[in-house]
């Protein structure tokens, strides 16, 4: 009977989790979004120094598939594009506001800033809030 009444107060708990936040709102309603510029609170994230990052567009089947910048060290940043870019999980590719294509396994650069306090559905590495995006057409 004591294994039933924690199995039941776990769910609670569970359940409890999932339904609120300190906002008011639904946590589960953020914990299934894709990342966008805005934090829950709809303020901008907080943001690190501006920096440069240059890797190859890479795509994995998490969720639906997940795109990100493998760089040279091997490290996977999950990339939330300026306004205007999209990223097409069907065809594989980067668009540009003026119709750049940009293909899984080209390379890209990118400027902006380390995003902290965010999180992601895809979880493949540090999130990346980009300003700016070169890449040379292959």
């Amino acid at each position: 009977m004591r294994l039933g009444a924690v199995v039941v107060w776990l769910a609670i708990v569970a359940l409890a989790a999932c339904t609120t936040s300190d906002e008011g709102g639904s946590a589960a309603d953020d914990s299934f979004t894709l990342p966008s510029r805005a934090g829950a609170d709809g303020k901008s994230p907080p943001l690190t120094a501006g920096r440069s990052l240059t890797g190859v567009l890479s795509w994995d089947d998490i969720e639906g598939g997940c795109a990100f910048l493998l760089t040279a060290d091997g490290t996977r940043y999950e990339v939330l594009y300026p306004e205007g870019w999209s990223l097409d999980r069907a065809e594989a590719v980067l668009r540009g506001p003026a119709g750049e294509v940009v293909h899984g396994g080209e390379t890209v650069t990118v400027r902006g800033s380390i995003a902290s306090g965010r999180s992601s559905i895809c979880q493949v590495g540090p999130i990346f809030a980009a300003t700016a995006v070169e890449f040379i057409p292959g």
